[in-house]
């Protein structure tokens, strides 16, 4: 069992990981909400023709460069909130190691087990149906 909750563990901060290099690419690409985004990218194909070209065939509308930024928030509040849970849950997961190495879980005692158990999973299913909604479904809007 200490192994099946080190590698999840470990998984866990893989996909930190990954989410972190994601974000640092989206921060050089100025795609963060605020003051770090760059309309300009988004109206402008001359300003910088690399980004522009990686995300658009057709110059956007000044609604549409809104729209998009509301879009980067969005997918930025939804990924960070789950990340936190993440960071949460590595900690719970933590715990129970350190508890389990202390001998303090037994067949009689296991709640904080379980309890650890679905709190990871409650993170699991979030992430199922917000994986879909930020990288299968297509983001085209038709209106400015």
């Amino acid at each position: 069992k200490i192994r099946v909750l080190s590698i999840t563990l470990f998984l866990g901060f893989i996909f930190l990981c990954i989410k972190g290099i994601e974000w640092h690419q989206e921060w050089v690409d100025h795609h963060v909400p605020g003051l770090r985004f760059s309309e300009a990218d988004f109206l402008n194909p001359k300003l910088d023709p690399e980004i522009y070209n990686e995300y658009h065939d057709k110059p956007l509308t000044g609604g549409m460069a809104v729209k998009t930024e509301e879009d980067f928030f969005l997918y930025f509040a939804m990924t960070g909130m789950h990340a936190l849970h993440m960071i949460i849950g590595a900690g719970l997961l933590t715990w129970l190691l350190i508890a389990n190495a202390r001998g303090r879980f037994s067949p009689a005692y296991h709640s904080p087990v379980e309890i650890v158990g679905l709190y990871w999973h409650f993170v699991d299913i979030i992430w199922i149906y917000l994986f879909p909604l930020l990288y299968l479904i297509s983001h085209h809007h038709t209106g400015g």
